[in-house]
């Protein structure tokens, strides 16, 4: 168990700006995190959580958060699904959807907190053995009121969702199918890549050459 003393604005409105991220990566392992505030907080504002799973993963890749106007979430932006034809037998190259809006670490740390993984204050001890010290590697926190300790294991394959451009997590899932699908968007977005799929093996299907129905007319 590790703690800090912060003594400037603990809320969500100051700390938690921007659209956020969606994380992927591999659990290394994970510890609680007592926030002690000493200064007096303004009520107006949406006070932060003060105690925390802290989990340290390397981060495998990012992309920003989407929202429409009404500031409901949706699928994050992806670029076009193509299908390159090669051979004169219409055979095609797939070319999968990406996504628009992908980050690397050095630019989630440069959101974050200036090039470091965490902000100034929140843990500094643990900043040596973080990105870009180590490189790839952060530390996320966990909401305890939110999150059992039980569902966090080192070496899981896991998804998480930030509160804005912050460390705080809002949804955190382990990597598989059954659980991604949680994730505002997620569903909606696999369904569109495989009718994307469908759809480029139907062309392929009708542009295969015809054979004659009845062979026996040619004998």
């Amino acid at each position: 168990m590790t703690s800090t003393e912060f003594s400037q604005h603990w809320t969500k409105e100051h700390l938690c700006k921007g659209d956020g991220f969606i994380i992927e990566g591999v659990v290394k392992g994970s510890k609680v995190h007592n926030v002690f505030v000493t200064s007096k907080q303004n009520p107006e504002y949406t006070a932060l959580p003060t105690r925390f799973l802290a989990v340290t993963m390397v981060v495998d890749s990012i992309i920003k958060r989407n929202w429409n106007k009404d500031g409901y979430e949706i699928p994050p932006k992806m670029t076009r699904g193509t299908a390159i034809s090669k051979g004169y037998l219409n055979k095609f190259d797939r070319i999968q959807s990406t996504p628009v809006d992908k980050l690397d670490c050095n630019q989630m740390a440069n959101l974050i907190a200036n090039g470091n993984a965490l902000p100034h204050d929140f843990h500094d001890d643990v900043l040596k053995n973080l990105h870009p010290h180590v490189p790839n590697t952060f530390e996320f926190w966990l909401d305890m009121e939110k999150f059992n300790h039980k569902d966090i294991k080192a070496g899981d394959e896991v998804r998480i969702k930030t509160i804005g451009n912050s460390v705080i997590v809002q949804e955190y899932v382990r990597m598989d199918q059954s659980q991604i699908s949680n994730f505002s968007g997620d569903k909606d977005l696999g369904t569109n890549f495989v009718k994307n799929i469908n759809k480029f093996k139907d062309s392929d299907e009708n542009n295969e050459p015809q054979q004659d129905d009845d062979d026996d007319e040619w004998k």
